[in-house]
């Protein structure tokens, strides 16, 4: 009998016995206390834990933003200063190129007086009374200098009577240029004989005293001018010929 109780309590069929322990109140609310305490740690170390992985929040976020802004705004200020700094040295160049400018443009009018005061004093000189022998006429100047503007040889000439005329010389004026290219020998005849009658006008003379002649000629590339021959002609005669080496 003692062996069928035995296994009956053992078994599955045994009846259920239910423990219940009695607590004090005052356990109670110190146990619920501690529970709270450790809930809400948890729940801040989860806050805290989340803060850091989502990043900054909206406060950080528009501090930010003020102090990039602040920068920003410093770094206009200081492109600003800076633009007005380069363009009052900008004016400043301006000014002091305008003035060179103006300088060189004085320098260059002052040497072109010089060159028409020196070919001025040149023709009065020329002007002065011709030699005992000299009759007729003469050939008081001739020049030949390059043109940088044309790339043409610009000649000049004065022809004047001498003694005490008492009638107008008319004629015409014909100029033969001896020049080299490639180590060969040419003449160039001024005016191009095949050329308009018009051409020739500049070379026509008409005068009682002295008359001034000045024209230019173009000579092939490469060549080298070497002399010019002057002549006066009238009539269809050559009245005078003179040869000027260059």
């Amino acid at each position: 009998m003692k062996w069928k109780l035995l296994f009956r309590n053992m078994s599955v069929s045994a009846p259920q016995v239910t423990v219940r322990s009695r607590l004090s109140w005052p356990v109670r609310l110190i146990l619920a206390f501690v529970f709270a305490t450790v809930a809400a740690a948890a729940g801040i170390s989860i806050y805290e834990f989340g803060h850091d992985i989502s990043g900054p929040d909206r406060r950080d976020l528009q501090a930010e933003v003020e102090r990039l802004n602040s920068q920003l705004r410093e770094v206009a200020a200081e492109r600003d200063r800076n633009a007005a700094e380069a363009t009052a040295f900008e004016s400043e160049l301006k000014v002091q190129k305008a003035a060179q400018d103006q300088l060189m443009q004085q320098v260059t009018g002052l040497e072109a007086e010089q060159t028409r005061l020196q070919a001025d004093l040149s023709f009065f000189e020329s002007l002065l009374p011709t030699g005992k022998g000299d009759k007729g006429i003469v050939i008081r100047s001739f020049r030949v200098q390059p043109d940088v503007e044309t790339s043409q040889l610009r000649y000049r000439l004065l022809v004047q009577q001498s003694g005490k005329p008492d009638k107008d010389f008319v004629g015409s004026v014909q100029l033969l240029v001896n020049f080299t290219q490639n180590a060969h020998g040419f003449t160039l005849q001024v005016p191009d004989p095949n050329a308009a009658p018009e051409t020739a006008k500049g070379l026509q003379l008409s005068f009682r005293h002295y008359q001034r002649v000045e024209g230019g000629f173009s000579l092939p590339a490469g060549a080298i001018a070497r002399s010019v021959q002057v002549r006066i002609l009238a009539g269809g005669e050559t009245q005078l010929q003179q040869t000027f080496n260059l």
